[in-house]
């Protein structure tokens, strides 16, 4: 497109917040009018096969932007994301190990938290046309406890978003904790594409905690400047070209460009990045000498129980984008989190998250950098309460032990390795009232204390 088009629509997006009091006062009513952007079908639609009609539609209007929003197409999108991008495969150990389920249906109304609506109970959160829950999954002490599909069946698959940083986490301790890797050593040192720039400079701890002191962070400001370096690498992720030069890149030469925040060192502020997480699978890439789907399955997924493969979505060059466009059901979503507590073997063959990567990974972050951070507000209002940092890619680390993490458009992974507890949920959910609020991860500590007894 050219410069002159991407330059206005990046006008009007850039007002996007505060958000206007209704749909049709939005800044953005008249670009999300553009069929498939805007939300009008409810996400039970998605439970049945798509119309030709309307599959053929969503595939010719893909792009990052528009699938950004949340709207009718972005439902199609999150289900088949392995249509639009390569996709890597990750298989699961050969032998299937069942979840046990022992539902406790009264959760659902016992659980309440505060929402725009006033305060909800579980089930009226998840049944509010507002919020756009597609599935929710809890599991206790190693048995599926609740399970709710308003919006997706069962053995759908659906895009993870920024969850998926919590697989390069966890990777990345596991790699410390067997010597493979220094993360007081610079990123270049494992990453050695990025040699010869400020990247030199950057600890590896301070990249995994996304306080590299570089300006990637994912700001309003950022992601609504079509020349900023955070919009030229989302472009490049998708093969898409760089909206201001029409000119396509490769998302490592942009990286190189990065610049210095003025005033500010690595390890003073809680940056939010996914170009960072990028870095990091690629330096895990180097260091295990194999593709990100194959050391992923060696050291993670080949040894679950799951029932299906786990999808890998990839950049133009073969890169894992796994910042957040990786697939599963959210039932393996759920396995994911139980390799980290005591249950683990409730769906693993073998222990893959070792006591030392566990309190690694609760332990790795910086209080000062999280409360100097912009998303240190956020999150205390979503939770209710003040997450103690965040850690290793993940948002959040509470005094208990607690670990989350939160997705665009509404998806999210809390684990509760103390109360032996994880909380799942994907969504569809858009940024245009009286859609945009994520308030599931309440409600899921709420639930953990709940069967806690607490």
């Amino acid at each position: 497109m050219h410069k002159e088009f991407w330059t206005s629509a990046f006008a009007v997006i850039a007002t996007l917040l505060p958000f206007a009091a209704s749909a049709q006062d939005h800044p953005l009513a008249q670009y999300l009018e553009v069929p498939g952007a805007t939300t009008t079908l409810p996400v039970d639609t998605a439970k049945t096969p798509w119309s030709l009609q309307f599959s053929k539609e969503a595939q010719a209007a893909f792009e990052n932007f528009h699938y950004q929003m949340g709207g009718d197409h972005a439902l199609y999108y999150n289900q088949n994301l392995s249509e639009f991008l390569p996709t890597a495969y990750s298989s699961p150990h050969p032998i299937y190990m069942p979840l046990e389920r022992a539902p406790k249906a009264d959760i659902a109304d016992a659980v309440v938290f505060p929402v725009n609506e006033g305060k909800l109970s579980l089930n009226e959160y998840i049944e509010h046309p507002n919020h756009r829950v597609q599935g929710i999954m809890m599991v206790h002490k190693g048995k599926v406890v609740f399970e709710s599909f308003p919006g997706m069946n069962p053995m759908d698959r659906h895009v993870w978003m920024s969850p998926g940083k919590a697989t390069v986490g966890l990777v990345m301790a596991m790699m410390e904790e067997e010597g493979k890797i220094d993360t007081s050593l610079p990123v270049s040192d494992y990453a050695s594409e990025l040699q010869g720039t400020l990247w030199d400079d950057v600890p590896m701890l301070d990249a995994l905690n996304m306080s590299a002191g570089l300006a990637l962070e994912e700001t309003l400001e950022s992601i609504t400047d079509p020349a900023s370096i955070i919009v030229r690498f989302f472009s490049a992720e998708f093969g898409a070209p760089n909206p201001m030069t029409g000119e396509t890149e490769n998302w490592l030469d942009i990286l190189r460009d990065a610049e210095a925040i003025a005033g500010e060192k690595p390890g003073e502020v809680f940056r939010y990045s996914s170009a960072v997480t990028q870095v990091a699978v690629l330096a895990a890439e180097r260091i295990d000498d194999m593709t990100w789907a194959d050391l992923f399955e060696t050291r993670i997924w080949g040894k679950v129980g799951a029932r299906m493969d786990f999808q890998h979505q990839l950049m133009p060059d073969g890169t894992a984008v796994s910042h957040g466009l990786i697939s599963t059901t959210l039932e393996d979503f759920a396995r994911f989190g139980m390799l980290f507590t005591p249950s683990w073997h409730k769906t693993a063959h073998e222990q893959v998250v070792s006591d030392a990567v566990l309190k690694r990974l609760q332990t790795a972050g910086n209080v000062e950098a999280f409360r100097a951070g912009a998303k240190f507000a956020g999150l205390t209002e979503e939770f209710g309460e003040e997450p103690l940092m965040n850690s290793m890619q993940f948002d959040a680390i509470f005094e208990d032990g607690a670990l989350y993490k939160h997705g665009n458009i509404g998806q999210g992974i809390y684990i509760d390795p103390a109360r032996d507890f994880v909380g799942v949920y994907y969504s569809t959910n858009g940024y245009i009232p009286p859609y945009g609020e994520d308030k599931a991860m309440g409600f899921l500590r709420t639930a953990a204390k709940h069967f806690a007894g607490e």
